[in-house]
């Protein structure tokens, strides 16, 4: 195994990693006008439901240590097994979040059993749906599922950057500058998901998931001033 890929997989390097990471980000935060809407309505669903599935665009993950209170509840985040996906994983769990690695996109049976009976139990999920690599803003059906099987409300979190370095990677990461204006949004996707339904029906809540993903994300790009969709 090569130095590189030593490090790489490294506990303490992906630690140090994760602990420069979220210093950045807080300084993002801390420098920047930042404008949060909707989390009312997530609190009047974690009221009615005691845990919701989180949605974000693999694009704008890098404001999700924000997607919760978690002096409110308990939320995992589930990241791939993949190097970028364990470093997410490090960022997270450094701003208090449980975190579940997922192979090749998947959950084994054991890890499944847990996320749904922890979702039953009141541990509120955040997932990518398009992750972990892409193709970029096309929802897989895995949060369908869930939400089939648990009956679990599903919330949209998006945010925007006026100022940003879109990362030359598959899915354009957004990442924020400091001393910038950042809008945060929740929105709840208030489809009806059954407990019995088709592959087709789930493809087509898919594809309504995505849709509404994509237009929250477009009108929290104009909530910061850009005049075209930053996707």
């Amino acid at each position: 195994m090569s130095l590189r890929r030593q490090i790489a997989d490294s506990s303490f390097a992906n630690r140090l990693v994760a602990g420069v990471f979220g210093a950045y980000l807080r300084l993002v935060r801390a420098t920047s006008r930042v404008e949060a809407e909707g989390w009312e309505t997530v609190e009047r669903l974690l009221d009615n439901h005691s845990a919701v599935i989180i949605v974000c665009w693999h694009q704008r993950l890098m404001m999700t240590p924000w997607m919760f209170d978690l002096n409110r509840a308990r939320c995992r985040s589930l990241t791939s097994d993949g190097r970028a996906g364990r470093l997410v994983g490090w960022i997270h769990r450094a701003f208090g979040y449980e975190t579940m690695p997922m192979r090749r996109g998947m959950l084994g049976a054991g890890a499944m059993r847990d996320l749904l009976k922890g979702l039953g139990q009141g541990v509120s999920i955040g997932i990518s749906p398009d992750g972990p690599r892409g193709p970029a803003r096309e929802a897989k059906i895995t949060p369908i599922q869930w939400a089939r099987v648990t009956q679990k409300p599903m919330v949209i979190f998006t945010f925007s950057s006026r100022r940003f370095w879109a990362w030359p990677t598959w899915d354009r990461l957004m990442f924020p500058l400091p001393f910038t204006r950042i809008a945060i949004r929740w929105q709840h996707w208030d489809q009806v998901v059954p407990r019995r339904l088709s592959d087709a029906e789930a493809e087509a809540l898919a594809t309504d998931l995505g849709a509404a993903m994509d237009s929250l994300a477009a009108e929290t790009d104009r909530a910061v001033g850009h005049q075209m969709p930053q996707l």
